[in-house]
């Protein structure tokens, strides 16, 4: 079976599809036409992966922050696709899954999103005994607030650190919105 991983919490579409070590992940910047896209590039992965929706076991979903409609848009195509699949739902941070492939052991790394007027969202994680750990909770920030060091501005979310956070994500979703 097949796990899913979408996140629309940026200017880019993440999506992958991943079992073990297979899988195949997409990165599209989209700005703000995730929904034109979203189905297309589903179906594309699909094919290219060789299986069909039904093989759809779980989905991981990006939880923001971001906007609110940008948040809706995984949301409600992952919770749809999930309840016409019976599968199951997991909820990860898009910053974390922005800055997981990123991580080292025992160094904070705080990933930033631009949002409006000036402001980022971020938050600091460090990595320890390989999970990682949340050293300041997502916040709104100003570029005066901003750490000195360890920033990573933009990153989009990794469709395959999603994948590989399942093992710290909870059931279900809980957007964040900041």
């Amino acid at each position: 079976m097949w796990t899913l991983t979408l996140d629309t919490a940026t200017p880019y579409l993440s999506l992958g599809l991943f079992r073990g070590e297979v899988g195949l992940g997409r990165v599209v910047r989209v700005e703000r036409r995730h929904e034109e896209v979203l189905f297309g590039l589903l179906e594309e992965v699909l094919r290219e992966v060789g299986t069909g929706r039904e093989e759809i076991s779980a989905l991981v979903l990006g939880e923001g922050p971001g906007s609110y409609t940008g948040l809706r848009i995984a949301l409600a195509a992952g919770l749809g696709l999930a309840q016409a699949l019976g599968a199951r739902v997991y909820g990860a941070s898009s910053l974390l899954a922005a800055a997981w492939p990123f991580l080292e052991e025992g160094r904070p790394l705080t990933p930033l999103f631009t949002a409006r007027n000036r402001l980022y969202y971020g938050a600091t994680y460090v990595l320890e005994g390989g999970r990682p750990r949340e050293a300041l909770p997502p916040r709104r920030m100003r570029a005066e607030e901003l750490p000195r060091e360890g920033l990573l501005l933009d990153a989009p979310p990794d469709p395959r650190a999603l994948y590989e956070l399942l093992p710290f994500a909870h059931e279900g979703v809980e957007p964040l919105y900041l």
